[in-house]
């Protein structure tokens, strides 16, 4: 009789999905801003557009710097820096799966603009941080095999 526990497989056979999944989710999120900044710019600041050049500019150089940074986490990814660490890859699960939700948020409740930075820098800088510094622990410090 088998156990249950063996036919579960590994872990990663459900993390790298989850971490593909969510990153992705969180691109999609992002680049909905990317695309619909004007508009999204328009609808936080209502009827006073006094400051609307400098919140545009704000947030797509933002939204453009987090693209940046999805780049360097697909990178990690799919060269498999860091697939095959499960508390990184738990890390950026959450990191991107309340990513996407609070971009989602952001952009469909019309959330305040000075929320973007700290969306930004909770998911989108951190976890690509983080990325970068797994990537030079495992490619220049040896701290794992890689081939």
């Amino acid at each position: 009789h088998t156990s249950r526990v063996a036919n579960m497989g590994r872990v990663e056979d459900v993390t790298l999905p989850a971490r593909f999944i969510t990153t992705a989710a969180h691109l999609i999120a992002t680049l909905t801003i990317v695309y619909d900044s004007s508009e999204t710019v328009k609808r936080a600041l209502g009827s006073d557009l006094g400051d609307y050049s400098t919140e545009l500019t704000n947030l797509e150089g933002l939204a453009s710097t987090s693209i940046f940074f999805f780049c360097v986490e697909f990178l990690g990814m799919f060269t498999g820096v860091s697939l095959f660490m499960p508390s990184a890859n738990l890390f950026y699960i959450f990191a991107h799966f309340f990513g996407a939700l609070f971009t989602g948020l952001f952009v469909t409740l019309q959330w305040d603009l000075q929320a973007y930075p700290w969306l930004f820098t909770l998911f989108s800088f951190f976890p690509a941080f983080t990325e970068s510094v797994i990537a030079f622990l495992v490619l220049r410090l040896n701290i794992m095999q890689f081939k």
